[in-house]
């Protein structure tokens, strides 16, 4: 009898857990090629005084309805948005909104989105406002946020739209950003038990976070990470970022032993001057496939979701044709590999847009092709 009892169990816990895996993979499936629209992450367009609160301008946000119709007729299937809902928030306990207008924006983008017929992702981004007001992300107050935000979204179709818990943690122990992220979970699932999650890892969501990582217990979940190998090449001019990379400029894709890679002064003996030695082989398609494979094969061994949320390159320094040829590098491994993605972003710095112009060039439209074909060609 004890035996029988036992059988029952696992089929019950096993039949609890299944179908929202199932969900998960078939709404990752879903996905396919995406595309970042940045604005709503944007606090530094805000004033200190005011703790960033106002960065948000009306004129500015109206002018992205047409961007997700833009979007959806470019032939993308899903936009993530990363918004920064702290900046309208307080900071101490008790917690409040006290921005309502910035969170009306934000519900505009999520049903320009969906009226769109697109997939929308709806990411807490820049939490931390890169350490600039203090006690921002902790964890009481992440969240109390997503309890907000879970309780505001919760009615939205969970088919279409994801809630991403947040972006690219950093500064924080693998360990403790799990607890944090555990109790996100815990905070969102009773407001919205049917809403696929989407979690990165420490390290900025890096590849390697996640594939030193485990899967939480959560089932209906899909786990993110970001890639924007070679960093020398898609950060080439890049001021806010690493010692080095802001005079960085010239670096071809792939590596070309007629084009010299000349290493700025302000990079000798730093990260960067390493990634430029190693640059011939960092841009090969072998290790770019290779690497992007490794997280295919964790997806594969803990059979759970994947989906690179930002890739991409900085448009100041590099030729269209070698940004064009490094996204078709990526996007015919992420089509044979079968790994849904969004391009960072559609009308900043890093857009694929010809110069000038808010038309894809033909070249990227060629690299955004080369997925469908790549992903029809592993079927």
């Amino acid at each position: 009898m004890k035996k029988i009892i036992c059988l029952l169990l696992f089929f019950l816990i096993g039949t609890q857990y299944a179908p929202a895996q199932n969900v998960a993979q078939r709404r990752a499936e879903r996905m396919k090629a995406g595309m970042n629209l940045s604005y709503l992450d944007n606090w530094w367009l805000g004033t200190k005084e005011k703790k960033y609160a106002d960065f948000v301008k009306p004129a500015e946000a109206a002018k992205r309805e047409k961007m997700f119709a833009d979007i959806a007729g470019a032939g993308f299937k899903t936009v993530r948005v990363p918004i920064n809902f702290g900046a309208w928030a307080n900071y101490e306990k008790p917690y409040r909104w006290e921005n309502e207008e910035g969170l009306k924006t934000a519900d505009s983008f999520v049903k320009w989105a969906l009226a769109n017929d697109l997939n929308v992702i709806v990411d807490l981004h820049h939490v931390e406002f890169d350490g600039k007001v203090q006690g921002a992300a902790t964890t009481e107050r992440i969240a109390w946020l997503w309890s907000k935000i879970a309780e505001r979204y919760k009615n939205t179709d969970p088919q279409r739209v994801f809630f991403e818990l947040r972006n690219e943690p950093h500064d924080i122990k693998a360990e403790d950003w799990r607890a944090q992220a555990e109790e996100i979970i815990k905070t969102v699932r009773p407001v919205a038990p049917n809403h696929t999650l989407i979690v990165g890892f420490h390290d900025w969501n890096s590849r390697q976070a996640l594939i030193d990582s485990k899967p939480f217990a959560d089932r209906n979940i899909i786990y993110t990470f970001h890639f924007y190998d070679p960093f020398i090449f898609t950060h080439q001019g890049a001021t806010w970022s690493s010692e080095g990379l802001p005079e960085l400029k010239y670096v071809p894709f792939p590596w070309s032993k007629e084009a010299k890679i000349e290493t700025p002064a302000t990079a000798k003996g730093k990260w960067v001057e390493n990634q430029i030695e190693s640059y011939r082989n960092d841009s090969r398609n072998e290790k770019i496939f290779a690497d992007l494979k490794a997280a295919k094969d964790w997806s594969n061994k803990n059979k759970v979701p994947i989906f690179l949320g930002e890739f991409g390159s900085y448009s100041l320094k590099p030729t269209l044709e070698d940004r064009c040829r490094h996204a078709e590098t990526i996007y015919a491994a992420l089509g044979k590999l079968n790994i849904p993605s969004a391009w960072w972003e559609w009308d900043g710095g890093f857009s694929m847009f010809e110069k000038g112009t808010g038309k894809i060039a033909p070249c990227m439209r060629k690299a955004i092709d080369s997925y469908v074909a790549a992903k029809s060609f592993s079927n």
